[in-house]
């Protein structure tokens, strides 16, 4: 099981995601969707398998 980081925040009626470690963005279109979009999108770079990816979300903007 991998965990990772998710931070999220709203933007133009959705949210944009973002996982530090791998640097990539994605959106939302509502609160449910958060962890599933996050999950897919780290499965699609890392070629991991979705069941053993966790994700913590974390509702902030990156600090610059």
């Amino acid at each position: 099981m991998r965990s990772f980081d998710v931070l999220a925040w709203t933007e133009s009626g959705g949210f944009v995601l973002y996982v530090p470690e791998i640097e990539a963005l994605t959106r939302a279109g509502a609160l449910d969707e958060i962890e599933p979009a996050a999950t897919d999108l780290i499965a699609e770079l890392l070629g991991l398998d979705p069941a053993t990816i966790t994700v913590r979300v974390r509702f902030r903007r990156p600090r610059p």
